[in-house]
């Protein structure tokens, strides 16, 4: 793997779009080699260098997975109990979902569960029990146990249950299973830990399609950690997918690893999202292989991580802006193709020969956001709109609705793409129905027409 040109070829991809910064780090061949370049922030002009930490946002719910599956193994909770019976205190506003839910739909999105409760329940150690309590009115954004819809939630219940059944809270019960054992000591929890490294600071664009500018805040709410709360550099991230390459080492057994990595849900939308979720993975069938992987958006930084067991090669990819799809993109397509010849597939396009299907009409809802699908001058036009409660849990974002066409696409009849301002991708959207109802799926998620 001949990595010499490596730093000047990602200086050449963030300076084409407007990256601030990158860290890449590939395992292939059982050697880590790694790339690096921009700067940190913006405001400071300092360099990235291999000890950068990155928010990896929701990768860490890879990491709060596997701290589950440990504990499972010890006998300590099972993925196939009830919550409430491994929970104290736990309830969520369906009385039946309260019953039946297991910690095998939160791991794989299926619980249905409000996936975006947000709140922010202080800095004390009791930042996640309070959370849990607040669960307590949440709704179902769909049926449980029926598809997959991405529930940042669920997540923070499972990092409440790692509380109780270590009886540490979630950062010091991480560290002891797996930051320290793994010697992740570039990877922290805490925003205090952090100001130890050199930190990357997140960009925003003020505007769609404008230049970014550093972030107003680093995210830091510690209810919301085991959804997304780890810093890293993308060296750790790789010794932390080595785990999983390698069958669990000494951390899980095979069988866990194996688990994890079993598809136990289809996803509708496959191609941003993934064809399959596993236990804390996403699973992708590219080329007739199966890899797993995570991606992660924090406020201005986005991180992509992906393996391929067969070959073991995985790819970190942490950049410190808030859409950095196409750079990985860049990346990712020839490592794959290069270093285990796979090659990425292509999304849905438009297909303006096709007639848009009048009964997408209406308007489709889940936890804090509304999707209004409209004819306008003969074609469907979305508008993503922020309501309640979400409004209230992010008082200080700009909560603008946005407006974007949505396309028949190459992909099918139930297949549309949006190009949402801002991006340079089409991102496709999967209707279908679940026991009579319409739903949409999109950007991992499920919304159900109200109206």
């Amino acid at each position: 793997m001949d990595s010499e040109n490596w730093d000047e070829w990602l200086a050449e991809l963030i300076r084409e779009r407007k990256v601030p910064g990158a860290s890449l780090a590939v395992l292939a061949d059982g050697e880590v080699r790694t790339a690096t370049a921009g700067v940190t922030s913006l405001a400071t002009g300092v360099e990235v260098t291999e000890d950068t930490l990155f928010q990896i946002g929701s990768i860490a719910k890879s990491y709060t997975a596997t701290a589950i599956m440990q504990l499972a193994e010890r006998g300590d909770l099972g993925l196939d109990a009830p919550v409430r019976d491994l929970l104290t205190g736990f309830k969520v506003a369906d009385p039946a979902v309260t019953k039946t839910v297991t910690p095998r739909h939160l791991l794989a999105h299926t619980s249905g569960i409000a996936g975006e409760c947000f709140e922010d329940t202080g800095r004390g150690d009791d930042a996640l029990e309070r959370y849990v309590a607040k669960c307590a009115n949440l709704g179902q954004d769909l049926p449980l146990g029926r598809t997959m819809s991405y529930c940042n939630t669920g997540y923070s219940i499972l990092g409440r249950m790692i509380e109780q059944v270590t009886g540490k809270v979630w950062d010091q019960a991480m560290r002891e299973l797996l930051l320290d054992p793994l010697e992740l000591d570039h990877t922290t929890i805490l925003p205090e830990e952090a100001l130890k490294y050199r930190v990357a600071w997140g960009h925003v664009s003020p505007e769609p399609g404008a230049p970014p500018a550093p972030a107003p805040r680093w995210d830091d709410a510690r209810s919301l950690a085991p959804m997304g709360g780890i810093a890293a550099t993308a060296g750790d991230l790789i010794r932390f997918a080595r785990l999983h390459l390698n069958h669990g080492e000494d951390l899980l057994s095979p069988g866990s690893t194996n688990e994890m990595q079993r598809p136990q849900v289809d996803v509708p939308e496959r191609w941003a999202t993934g064809d399959h979720w596993g236990l804390g993975w996403i699973l992708r069938d590219w080329d007739g292989r199966r890899l797993f992987g995570h991606d992660g958006n924090m406020i201005g930084q986005s991180s992509h991580l992906v393996a391929h067991p067969t070959t073991g090669v995985a790819i970190a990819l942490l950049a410190n802006v808030s859409d950095s799809h196409e750079l990985a993109l860049a990346i990712l397509k020839p490592l794959l193709r290069r270093l285990c010849r796979i090659d990425m597939p292509d999304w849905p396009q438009p297909a303006p020969t096709t007639s848009p299907d009048d009964e997408l009409v209406g308007r489709y809802e889940r936890y804090g956001i509304r999707l209004d699908i409209a004819r306008h001058n003969g074609d469907l036009q979305a508008t993503a709109s922020v309501i309640e409660p979400l409004l209230s849990q992010e008082p200080d974002e700009d909560h603008q609705p946005i407006a974007f066409p949505l396309e028949p696409s190459t992909a099918g009849p139930d297949v549309y793409v949006a190009k949402v301002p801002g991006t340079s991708t089409w991102m496709p959207a999967v209707f279908f129905d679940i026991d009579g109802e319409r739903y949409v799926h999109m950007g991992a998620r499920a919304q159900r027409r109200v109206a």
